[in-house]
């Protein structure tokens, strides 16, 4: 009995163990960096780049092609969620007013809501870069806040809202001092 459990786990250990591929797709993250747990890094930076793992633990950098990423995933691709839309609603200053032009897109974002069933909405409010931070907070989650009761009151339903405010800590321009009125923003993420 010991010599068949032996030669099992000598059957075992010999397999070639399963291995695991990372693909990186158009539109991903690039560069996307992978660590193997004895320290070795590989970067893949363009489509359709790919890192093999090696049951000895060592990535194998490669490329392989749209073709074959839909023969071999096609199926795991045509399960994934579609992508969210991001919406950028712009404000008066040191407001909760929507610019004219963001209010009209309002009821383009709900459509999209509703088109797309909808679970998750994220609205991000920020702030230029003039005041003091604790008006800043304050007045980023008030415009967020805003923007969700202007959105319920017309008929969000989808069953994940989130607010939050982030102040001046994330600019689309950096302009210390300045009222640049591309910071002042709330960020509408439906998905």
């Amino acid at each position: 009995m010991t010599a068949m459990l032996l030669l099992l786990c000598a059957l075992l250990t010999a397999c070639h163990g399963p291995r695991e591929r990372v693909v990186l797709l158009p539109g991903g993250t690039a560069p996307l960096t992978l660590t193997t747990t004895q320290g070795q890094t590989l970067t893949l930076d363009t489509p359709y780049q790919t890192a093999q793992a090696r049951p000895s633990g060592r990535l194998d950098a490669g490329m392989t092609t749209a073709a074959d990423v839909h023969t071999r995933y096609g199926r795991v691709l045509q399960m994934l969620p579609e992508p969210g839309r991001l919406w950028t609603l712009r404000f008066d200053t040191g407001a909760t007013t929507l610019e004219p032009e963001s209010a009209a897109e309002v009821p383009a974002l709900l459509a999209e809501v509703v088109r797309r069933g909808a679970v998750e909405v994220l609205l991000e409010g920020h702030t230029d870069q003039t005041g003091e931070d604790e008006d800043n907070e304050a007045l980023s989650l008030a415009r967020a806040e805003a923007v969700r009761d202007l959105l319920v009151a017309q008929g969000l339903t989808a069953p994940f809202v989130r607010v939050v405010g982030r102040g001046a800590r994330a600019p689309l321009v950096d302009a210390p001092g300045q009222a640049e009125p591309q910071n002042r923003r709330v960020e509408v993420l439906v998905r």
